[in-house]
């Protein structure tokens, strides 16, 4: 069936922090970025009237390892050239800048645009010579650096992003916020309005212009929503405030946190938009026991079926009933792919014919990387007693400021060069899109183990099964909208050690060994049935079409 065409629907400003848009162009950080990414090239396909706003950062990282498993980064300078990026110019070719008003200066941004596909991308740009060194950096690197910058980078992309909207002669009908990170474009769209209608006034014009506005919240983990204090937005907002002609202290009231001095940007969005939604069914149920005044819609995230289907498995998208020993050895072909591709990155050999359980994604407590190894004693024994080699993979890629997951992730590389399990384990380095394509199509399990509440959405998962990858995950985000009997491998999340030992050991191995001939049978028969539930239902088409319906009122 062809894409459902947007063309004729409302214009949408899409504001994100992070964008994982291909893989040489690093301006993302996890799974905010990738959906962000997906729904640009989503976007393109339905010829949606949609285009990104972002941040065009200075600098990526590459992660090593050192000799001690420890995480070392790399600065990476990105050439906007190189990632196809050109410099948004007026009629006479001179750089369109605007100015916004932080602390005591002007700031000055331009911007650069990219296409991604059909749809485009607006990055924003503070590196601009008349701006102070301090100010260059703002946009130097993503989520980078102490309260302060990533407040002025919430500041520059927010109202920032609405001013060189303008700037361009666009006028989006849906400003939409993935994420609170650019809660503040609420007052610039309001401070448009009322200097276009001098007879209302600035309560009014916010009012009036919160149909405009729309808000995606993607995480409940506290340390996902950004926290500040009065003072700060106080200081560096003053100016501003005065601009707009807005007492500074209403502002603040905007993000306040109740019975606090502290300053939310979940709660300017929350409080600022018209149409709230959350990313998966819990999701909704569990943010209303946070925001109770704040009801969320669920509209489930989906992915970009192009850009994560393995080529070999593209005729289970176009056949209900695939061939199943067709998909087996399909199948075969990504898993040697994704073998040389380990070799390649660490040295390390993996049979043809090992069962691969993988778990990649970002390193945080919440989502139980260490949950594997509770026994040691007790994983070797399957390891050992398994009629079949058993490989295990993992990876992440963690922002340089996340101590906690740093940690985590040296365990489990100290684990993987032990005389124990060096033959069983292996952590591949640089976790991102190439890498995650490789094992989301080469994997036979996916494993998720997030604390049950805290995972919002988990599209990685989806990726897997759309190419097979059998889960097994505690049931939480959207993996709880699906009846996993005969597709999958529900965990127990309040024993979450001694449930996987049992379900590794007698439910997928004996599965995935069963074999009345050269392939496993029953196996194949749950990989049909994964990828045809995420190709049904958990598409970045469906995704941008319940958008459109009802997030920015289009329908």
């Amino acid at each position: 069936m062809p894409p459902k065409k947007l063309s004729d629907s409302v214009s949408v400003a899409y504001f994100c922090m992070e964008f994982a848009l291909d893989d040489d162009y690093g301006i993302y950080s996890g799974g905010l970025g990738v959906l962000a990414g997906d729904m640009l090239w989503q976007a393109s396909d339905s010829q949606a009237r949609l285009a990104g706003v972002g941040l065009a950062y200075a600098l990526t990282y590459k992660q090593k390892l050192a000799e001690d498993g420890k995480q070392v980064e790399e600065d990476i300078p990105i050439d906007p050239a190189k990632n196809g990026l050109t410099k948004i110019t007026d009629d006479d070719d001179n750089p369109i800048e605007v100015t916004v008003p932080i602390q005591d200066r002007q700031v000055k941004i331009q911007a650069w645009i990219k296409k991604i596909g059909q749809a485009s991308i607006i990055l924003l740009d503070a590196n601009i010579p008349d701006n102070s060194t301090t100010d260059q950096h703002i946009t130097n690197q993503l989520y980078i650096g102490d309260r302060e910058h990533r407040l002025l980078q919430e500041i520059v992309l927010g109202i920032g992003g609405v001013r060189m909207l303008r700037a361009m002669g666009l006028e989006p009908d849906i400003y939409h916020m993935n994420e609170g990170h650019s809660a503040f474009l609420s007052l610039e769209v309001a401070n448009h309005y009322k200097r276009h209608h001098k007879d209302i006034d600035f309560n009014s014009a916010l009012q009036k212009c919160g149909q405009k506005v729309v808000f995606t919240n993607h995480t409940l983990v506290a340390a996902g929503r950004d926290v500040f204090s009065f003072d700060l937005v106080s200081t560096y907002l003053f100016e501003y405030a005065k601009e707009i002609e807005v007492p500074i202290d209403q502002i603040v009231k905007m993000g306040k946190i109740e019975d606090t001095s502290l300053f939310s940007m979940n709660m300017m969005a929350l409080r600022s938009a018209c149409r709230t939604n959350a990313v998966s069914q819990y999701h909704a149920q569990k943010a209303k026991e946070i925001w109770t005044n704040h009801p969320l819609i669920p509209i489930t995230n989906g992915i970009h079926v192009p850009r994560w289907i393995s080529p070999h498995k593209k005729f289970l998208l176009e056949n209900d009933a695939p061939d199943e020993k067709e998909l087996w050895l399909a199948h075969q072909q990504d898993k040697a792919e994704l073998i040389e591709y380990v070799k390649e990155q660490t040295q390390e050999t993996i049979p043809q014919d090992a069962l691969i359980i993988s778990w990649a994604r970002r390193f945080v407590s919440y989502k139980r990387p260490l949950a594997l190894f509770w026994q040691l004693y007790q994983l070797k024994h399957i390891i050992e007693s398994s009629p079949v080699p058993i490989h295990f993979l993992f990876g992440g890629k963690l922002h340089p400021h996340n101590e906690e997951g740093k940690e985590l992730m040296t365990q489990i590389v100290n684990l993987s060069k032990s005389d124990k399990f060096k033959d069983n384990l292996t952590f591949i380095p640089n976790y991102n899109l190439e890498v995650a394509r490789y094992l989301v199509r080469g994997s036979d399990v996916w494993l998720n183990t997030p604390i049950e509440g805290y995972e919002a959405c988990g599209t990685s998962g989806m990726k897997a099964a759309l190419n097979g990858v059998l889960q097994c995950s505690t049931n939480d985000g959207w993996v709880r909208e699906v009846d996993w009997n005969g597709t999958g491998w529900i965990l127990d999340t309040d024993h979450i050690s001694e449930s996987l030992y049992e379900t590794i050991e007698k439910k997928i191995i004996p599965l995935f060994t069963d074999r009345k001939s050269d392939y496993p049978e029953e196996w194949v028969k749950w990989m049909i049935k994964s990828s045809q539930k995420v190709k049904k239902d958990y598409s970045a088409e469906r995704m941008i079409n319940d958008y459109y319906a009802q997030l920015y009122g289009a329908e």
